[in-house]
């Protein structure tokens, strides 16, 4: 058992953004198939595959593809994703998981479950990622036509940016405020929509720094874009919270009345669409 264990942190630890574990699963189409992730389930109906179970997204499935409606979706919890017997009760073959759940995984291996994790922190990794589903997953002509169409997307959605506005993304925990980082899926999408993220200095691994709002008071961005995270229950209360934060009142986003307030998760977590993501931050926010 302790060797057992012992494997299975190795290949957790040693395995990349994506990653199969199961060196013979290459050569079988799997037919039950689960997405944890908003990315993954969007991805596969894009690709004309219907998962048998999908994972509860933060902010509803209101942007979920049409297709996937009447699916299973599973409740997910940290450190582990979903309840264990919950998901075996729906007998996957394979489970497209992330990073976040990565604790979860060795016990879903242990039930015969392939488990690949996948989930893009940039916009780049959107269509690298894609090609990779498709092969997994049998589609590969169908992932080549989407990634196509992704990348189109993408350019259009950059194109004629005419200004830079300094940007803070917060990820608002409760009331304790997090900079979205380069390396963070939100943090990425503001560096492709033409805004500069004063970041230089913080670090995290996981693209999420701690400050505080004297930090951002200091950093006095152009703009102030924030994303509560939390309970369904408690988005309201929080984006009130953020939008009218009076530790940044002397800042010049809220003298101009530039701090703006996202609830939709866009900013949080990867979608198949990053062009329509990237619009929209031009559009709403930065209207660059």
């Amino acid at each position: 058992m302790r060797l057992r264990r012992l494997v299975a942190a190795l290949a957790c630890a040693a395995a990349p953004t994506l990653v199969s574990s199961n060196a013979a699963y290459a050569q079988t189409t799997p037919e039950r198939i689960v997405a944890l992730s908003p990315f993954t389930a969007n991805t596969l109906a894009a690709l004309g595959v219907t998962p048998i179970g999908i994972g509860q997204t933060l902010g509803g499935h209101d942007r979920l593809d049409p297709s996937l409606r009447g699916v299973t979706a599973l409740p997910l919890s940290h450190p582990n994703g979903p309840n264990l017997e919950q998901l075996a009760a729906l007998n996957p073959q394979l489970v497209f998981s992330t990073p976040t759940w990565k604790r979860g995984a060795a016990a879903m291996r242990g039930l015969g479950m392939t488990v690949v994790e996948s989930e893009p922190r940039t916009v780049a990794g959107v269509v690298d990622q894609t090609r990779r589903i498709g092969g997994l997953v049998g589609r590969p002509a169908e992932a080549r036509e989407l990634t196509s169409r992704i990348e189109k997307e993408i350019a259009a959605a950059r194109r004629g940016i005419r200004t830079h506005p300094s940007v803070l993304l917060i990820v608002g925990v409760g009331r304790t405020p997090y900079a979205a980082l380069a390396n963070s899926w939100g943090g990425d999408v503001i560096r492709q929509a033409g805004g500069r993220l004063l970041t230089r200095g913080l670090h995290a691994s996981g693209g999420l720094a701690r400050i505080s709002n004297e930090t951002v008071v200091d950093r006095d961005p152009d703009i102030i874009i924030a994303v509560p995270h939390g309970s369904a229950a408690d988005i309201p209360k929080l984006a009130k919270y953020l939008r009218t934060n009076p530790a940044w009142r002397t800042t010049k986003a809220a003298r101009d009345k530039r701090i703006y307030v996202s609830t939709d998760d866009s900013l949080l977590q990867a979608w198949p669409d990053p062009g329509r993501v990237i619009a929209t931050v031009r559009r709403s926010f930065l209207k660059n």
